[in-house]
């Protein structure tokens, strides 16, 4: 009798020009939930694709219970026990929960040609009920959160049976109580005797679960350790082969004249009566919880949300901004937090989306200069470490993290003056945050003059120069860096009250 429920040992897989994974090991026991840990490109994605059965390896041997298993398609690791839920939720949003969750083992009368409705959704109904969630299994998927829609998968994978289930970063687009949510059900599912192979970037992830985390990085098996064995330092090096002894290189730039000017801007039901001032070489952090409305503000800022009533001034004269194109003639630029629906085009180019800001720099009157264009996108991913066969793939091939620093690059790229940046690093390994937050030091030294929305507490008092915290839509407390504490910013943030105003 095996130790392990999975066992990989020498796993290799290689593409054109490109070893995906070179003697990965791996080890899961019976209801333990692993952690598995490493920078975008360290082989996460294929590791996956090799455990469900997309990819064959092309070296390296599997073993499910002991016993040595060849996986030839996904439906081979269905009937071992094994299920993927992934970080883009692959469902039917047409569909109803009860056919999601059945899709592809429908049950069906014996003899007939009939689908037993009334089994699936009392079946599915159970299954919801068991995840500790109520909602009615005939609802349409698609009118489900992304929070619903991964339970529904878990209950999918649950309904074939499975023993070993993959959740690839399922809480990268979660709010902070979906992700204490899917905590419970996760170690539901470990009480239960599933075993939970956890990928993730996030430490509260791997400190709030897992028993062990194994890390890869460059396709490779770096090691295996209990959670208590490794201090956050030594994983951090593990998974970017080197030491990060600051992870928040912020230069002191010269802040001088104001920027930007905010004036009792208000937006009933988002916020109201919120100011504050930018100046030149500023980071200014925004901080609060989840719905204080900060990146609301900042769409308002932008064009993208009308307001009701206030005023923006940009270098002293009051400005009307009635959509993002406005705000881009005037040098504001804005990164959004929803990468995929409101940063990219998913299937252009990784080149084209780069430079889809500074299009005015790179014609020729009428047409595109293509050397220009490849000149500017192959600095600017070259920059934040976009990782890519080349600038002319699409961006829908890219990790989730790659995507995010493709629309890094593009706001990079544009002539700006103020640059808005929500959740700047959500979502990318702890080797780019180094360099992503380096980049926003640099660009504060250049003059620019930056806005940036964050819900890392060690990112915003790491980076910012003064702090404007809201909570429900109002800003309770503005905070220089050298009077900023994570217990002032969190007291601010949680009681409607105005404190220690700067």
């Amino acid at each position: 009798m095996s130790d392990y429920i999975l066992e990989l040992k020498g796993i290799k897989k290689e593409f054109p020009g490109v070893k995906a994974l070179d003697d990965v090991h791996f080890q899961l026991k019976e209801g333990e939930v692993h952690a598995l840990m490493g920078e975008n490109g360290a082989g996460k994605s294929t590791f996956i694709k090799i455990i469900t059965g997309v990819y064959s390896p092309d070296d390296g041997e599997i073993y499910v219970n002991g016993q040595k298993v060849i996986l030839r398609s996904p439906r081979d690791a269905q009937r071992l026990g094994i299920a993927a839920i992934y970080q883009q939720v692959t469902c039917y949003p047409d569909l109803s929960v009860t056919e999601n969750i059945f899709m592809g083992h429908e049950k069906v009368k014996k003899g007939f040609n009939r689908i037993l409705w009334n089994e699936m959704h009392e079946e599915a109904n159970k299954l919801l009920k068991e995840l500790g969630v109520d909602f009615d299994p005939k609802t349409l998927m698609g009118e489900l959160t992304v929070a619903q829609q991964q339970i529904v998968e878990i209950a999918k994978a649950l309904s074939t049976n499975a023993k070993i289930i993959i959740m690839d970063e399922p809480t990268a687009s979660l709010t902070n109580r979906e992700c204490e949510e899917l905590y419970k059900i996760t170690e539901q599912l470990r009480n239960n005797g599933v075993s939970v192979i956890f990928i993730t970037h996030r430490m509260e992830d791997l400190y709030r679960l897992a028993e062990r985390v194994t890390v890869f990085r460059d396709g490779k098996y770096i090691g295996t350790w209990g959670v208590n064995e490794i201090s956050e330092s030594n994983l951090i090096s593990a998974m970017v082969g080197r030491e990060i002894s600051q992870l928040f290189p912020k230069k002191e730039a010269k802040i001088s004249d104001e920027l930007l000017r905010i004036e009792g801007l208000s937006k009933v039901g988002y916020f109201n009566d919120v100011s504050f001032t930018l100046h030149k070489g500023e980071i200014l952090g925004l901080a609060g919880l989840v719905g204080a409305g900060r990146s609301e503000v900042c769409q308002a800022i932008f064009g993208i949300l009308p307001i009701d009533k206030g005023k923006i001034y940009l270098e002293g004269k009051e400005v009307r901004i009635n959509n993002p194109w406005e705000a881009m003639e005037l040098g504001i630029g804005y990164l959004p937090e929803d990468r995929q629906k409101q940063g990219l085009i998913l299937q252009w180019s990784i080149g084209m989306n780069i430079t889809l800001s500074t299009l005015e720099k790179i014609n020729n009157g009428i047409w595109i200069n293509k050397s220009k264009e490849a000149k500017v996108a192959e600095d600017m991913a070259k920059k934040v470490n976009v990782k890519a066969n080349s600038i002319y793939s699409l961006a829908s091939t890219l990790s989730g993290g790659n995507q995010q620093k493709v629309v890094v690059a593009k706001l990079l790229s544009a002539n700006l003056k103020v640059l808005i940046i929500d959740e700047p690093t959500k979502g990318i390994d702890v080797g780019a945050k180094a360099a992503i937050h380096e980049m926003i030091s640099d660009l504060a030294c250049q003059g620019y003059g930056i806005i940036m929305v964050s819900s890392e507490m060690p990112e915003v008092l790491g980076m910012s120069d003064n702090i404007v915290v809201m909570h429900e839509g109002k800003v309770t407390a503005v905070f220089d860096r050298k009077d900023a504490t994570q217990e002032l910013i969190l007291d601010a943030a949680m009681h409607d009250r105005k404190i220690n105003i700067a």
